[in-house]
């Protein structure tokens, strides 16, 4: 990722399937200047379904002392929620039971999200974050060629998600997906420090 001409997090998303079930694996953290003025770091992991269907879900955000960790457990008809946040030495636990309404984890949404562009799909699925269910449609804006590579641009708009501090989403989101398979190739996403640019490496 970059900020203007410096480059500012380092980040890895992964997928790993089975004949039964999709593992989803991110982890991010800032790097060079802006590690210094506010040190990040985001780990998360999620297993569901052939179907998208999440079965649970693990998040964890670090923001220099802040600390927040989620884990969420799915049924077909509920949602265990529960959250720790760590502010110093001061530690609160939010517990929930929350019926789910076809709802699904956001690391699993990001493949979710690509195979439906792919096809020109709609999108069904409600996303599930923080203790809220958000849906994020897209648009189609059309298939490109960059360079020896086909992909289709799409616009999101995903400001309503509750991340919270520095990586709150800001503004639209510019996407460019991979025709051939179900990943992302570039972005412009639009958050509280401003426009970041991602450019994925070994595509």
């Amino acid at each position: 990722m970059s900020y203007l001409f410096f480059n500012v997090a380092r980040s890895c998303i992964s997928y790993e399937t089975t004949n039964k079930e999709i593992k989803t694996f991110a982890k991010a953290h800032t790097i060079g200047f802006l590690r210094f003025l506010k040190d990040i770091k985001y780990e998360g992991n999620a297993i569901s379904d052939k179907k998208f269907n999440t079965k649970k879900f693990h998040f964890y955000k670090k923001e220099k002392s802040y600390i927040e960790i989620h884990d969420y457990f799915f049924s077909k008809k509920w949602i265990l929620y529960k959250k720790i946040i760590i502010k110093g030495a001061n530690e609160k636990l939010i517990k929930k039971k929350i019926k789910n309404q076809n709802f699904m984890d956001p690391l699993t949404a990001t493949l979710y999200y690509y195979r439906q562009i792919i096809s020109n799909e709609a999108i069904k699925k409600r996303i599930f974050f923080n203790g809220k269910s958000y849906f994020v449609p897209y648009v189609k804006r059309q298939k490109l060629q960059l360079g020896n590579k086909k992909v289709i641009y799409v616009e999101i708009d995903p400001t309503k998600i509750n991340v919270g501090g520095i990586l709150q989403p800001t503004g639209i989101w510019k996407l460019w997906i991979d025709t051939n398979k179900p990943r992302l190739y570039k972005a412009e996403i639009k958050i509280k420090v401003g426009t970041v640019k991602i450019n994925l490496e070994n595509n």
